[in-house]
């Protein structure tokens, strides 16, 4: 129960308590005016403190979003970016590499191979490609640098760990074998002979099949393995008749030796033509000739390209939890068991130094766009197109043709061949354009994404507006009601103050 004060003074304290507040009604105002905010607090809100509350926080999440979805974007510029330069960069070495390129030079490199070394250093800088500390092909280790440098790729750490070149040179001697790609060329009276090693490896030349188009000569092949041929001159083959021997190479293509049977005394290349003798004994003799002479011309040339595409796509397809196989060696021109990892980590370069997981290499690096959706931004530079034209573009770095070796161009063909292929990206191999597509519809989600959250939280923002702020015409109509009242009151008060019991009779 409240009692209120009659006596003298009750008045001017009542009056004085209104006074003050007033003022401090009139100072939010003020505030308001200023800050354009309604209260200072949530609790000043009153009844709409919940809804003002539950947009802040829906406004929040928005931004979150947002926030996730620019820097992404940002990186998935970068990446496009880089990816579609490494395309361009292939096409271009692609085209470079066509046949009948070859032109000596005093380095022993063309001009397709010095412009193909200049393309896989950039390569690597655009896999390195670094923003804000995380580096963008490295999959979910963003803190670790994705790629060895160019010189220690292809020359090693110079602390024990072998290089590309290194692993090209094994896997050279290890397919060359003696100088005919693992095979021995024999025979004695009209038969020529050719066989596999007795132990089964996968170095070298493999038979794959023999025909002849004389009615003299007859072949036998059994396929093994080991495999072996054996060609008959039963009766003597006219000129222009032929004897072709086919092979199997290491890097899973194809060659053929065709050998043409030319008159007695004419002069020809023992390499792809044998001289029909006196009787089916010479002429077997020089089929035999002629035999070692193509075998070792195609082990100098076809062969010795063939080498270096299992070794450098060994080599790239080396990884921190796998590194790349090798011969087993030295000796490895004798080499019989397969190439291994085993104890490479030790002794070789590992290329890719990032995050060799099994997953998809979209899904290393995500950002949440919506409360169900989360949109991969990732990328690994491991990645099969990568390791398929880094291959390449190593390949063409690394070789040599000297002006003075006769099979120069023959071997730089049987290269270039190779690398037109295979920077063609046919088949099954995942090429330039799959990467471009996957993180152009990632950069389509987050656009979309970003749009949608921008109209949302444009709409909340406008309905927060009307909740916690306030308009200058509203503040101002209030303060001016305000200053009314206050000066009526201060002039009633002060008029109340003056009065007496002698003026008030």
């Amino acid at each position: 129960m409240t009692i209120n004060a009659y006596g003298t003074g009750a008045y001017r304290a009542a009056r004085t308590t209104d006074f003050v507040s007033q003022r401090a009604q009139f100072d939010d105002l003020q505030r308001q005016l200023a800050t354009k905010e309604r209260s200072t607090s949530y609790g000043g809100l009153g009844a709409d403190r919940t809804v003002s509350l539950d947009l802040n926080a829906k406004i929040t999440t928005l931004d979150s979003w947002l926030d996730g979805i620019q820097l992404s974007n940002t990186n998935l510029k970068l990446m496009s970016n880089a990816v579609s330069n490494f395309a361009t960069m292939t096409s271009e070495s692609r085209n470079d590499m066509r046949s009948n390129t070859y032109l000596a030079s005093s380095t022993g490199q063309t001009a397709p191979q010095v412009l193909a070394q200049e393309k896989f250093k950039q390569t690597l800088d655009l896999l390195n490609t670094n923003v804000n500390g995380r580096y963008l092909f490295s999959g979910k280790t963003s803190d670790v640098e994705p790629v060895a440098g160019f010189d220690e790729i292809m020359n090693g750490d110079g602390a024990g760990k072998a290089g590309l070149k290194q692993l090209i040179d094994e896997r050279r001697q290890a397919d060359l074998g003696s100088g005919l790609g693992r095979l021995t060329a024999g025979g004695a009276g009209t038969t020529a002979t050719i066989s596999e090693e007795a132990t089964v490896h996968p170095y070298g030349f493999k038979l794959a099949s023999a025909a002849t188009s004389s009615a003299g000569i007859t072949t036998t092949l059994n396929a093994g393995p080991p495999a072996d041929l054996s060609i008959n001159v039963a009766a003597q083959p006219a000129a222009g008749e032929t004897v072709t021997i086919g092979l199997n190479l290491p890097d899973g293509t194809t060659t053929t030796i065709k050998l043409t049977a030319r008159a007695t005394g004419s002069q020809g290349s023992d390499t792809n033509s044998f001289e029909i003798g006196a009787d089916t004994n010479a002429t077997a003799a020089n089929l035999r000739t002629a035999i070692s002479a193509a075998l070792g011309q195609e082990a100098k040339t076809t062969l010795s390209a063939a080498s270096s595409q299992v070794a450098a796509q060994d080599f790239f397809a080396g990884s921190p939890s796998n590194p790349p196989k090798r011969v087993p060696g030295p000796p490895f021109d004798t080499a019989t068991a397969p190439p291994t990892n085993a104890g490479a980590a030790a002794t070789t370069v590992i290329w890719y130094r990032g995050d060799d997981g099994s997953d998809p290499a979209r899904g290393t690096s995500t950002v949440q766009v919506d409360q169900g959706q989360i949109v991969g931004t990732g990328a690994r530079a491991n990645e099969q197109t990568f390791q398929v034209g880094l291959a390449q573009f190593a390949i063409m770095a690394a070789e040599t043709f000297p002006a003075d070796d006769p099979n120069s161009q023959p071997r730089y063909e049987a290269m270039a061949a190779r690398v037109s292929d295979k920077l063609g990206f046919g088949g099954t191999t995942q090429k330039p354009a799959e990467i471009i597509t996957e993180l152009g519809s990632a950069q389509t989600a987050l656009d979309r994404a970003k749009d949608r959250h921008q109209s949302t939280k444009d709409y909340l923002t406008t309905t927060l507006s009307g909740v916690q702020n306030v308009t200058t015409e509203e503040v101002a109509t209030q303060i001016l009601a305000l200053q009314t009242q206050l000066q009526a009151s201060y002039q009633v008060t002060s008029m109340l103050s003056k009065l007496t019991l002698t003026n008030y009779l």
